[in-house]
């Protein structure tokens, strides 16, 4: 990790809150996306009795584009070609942002239940409009308890310093957009 990212996960105060672990965990992840030319994005999931079963980050630009390189989508596909067998609705899933519509339909079809964020999303989060969902959707959704981390306000801070300052959100967005012209 880059001497300045790393200066940022030193400095972070002692642990007190019930989250700090995870969301320490979460922005290390994002440090290492942003590293990495992505979105400074980084998810995990965690067992009931507090074992870290998968970490990801967000991986869209890391070889060649891929639009499902999200962080969650990663944690996903990471626990269900290892970790079948878990009972899903006892995990936990830790997120350095508000999953995005993507995503949050794939945690519902992953059967995941509880999902804790660090920063909101403004542009793209999709925690506070589940009530807009379809009928069949909703069903699913109405399990499902997303809120925001119990975690020190540095992680929080972090998390949304990250997703805000520490990237160009208009290179992105054209680095997307050069992507489905057929460019990288």
């Amino acid at each position: 990790m880059n001497p300045e990212h790393l200066a940022l996960l030193q400095q972070a105060p002692a642990s007190t809150h019930a989250d700090d672990t995870w969301a320490r965990l979460c922005c290390e992840q994002a440090l290492l996306a942003v590293e990495e030319g992505c979105y400074a994005v980084g998810a995990l999931l965690v067992d009931e009795t507090g074992e870290l079963l998968c970490s990801g980050r967000n991986q869209v630009f890391t070889s060649a584009y891929v639009s499902a390189a999200h962080a969650e989508m990663r944690v996903l596909d990471q626990l269900e070609s290892e970790h079948a067998q878990v009972d899903r609705r006892s995990l936990t899933l830790y997120v350095s942002l508000e999953p995005c519509l993507m995503c949050y339909g794939r945690i519902l079809l992953a059967g995941i239940t509880r999902v804790r964020y660090l920063a909101r999303d403004r542009d793209g989060g999709f925690a506070l409009h589940h009530g807009r969902l379809p009928p069949a959707w909703a069903n699913l959704a109405s399990g499902l308890a997303v809120v925001q981390a119990k975690a020190d306000p540095y992680w929080l801070d972090l998390a949304k310093q990250l997703i805000e300052r520490l990237q160009d959100r208009q290179a992105m967005r054209e680095r997307v957009l050069a992507a489905w012209r057929g460019g990288r």
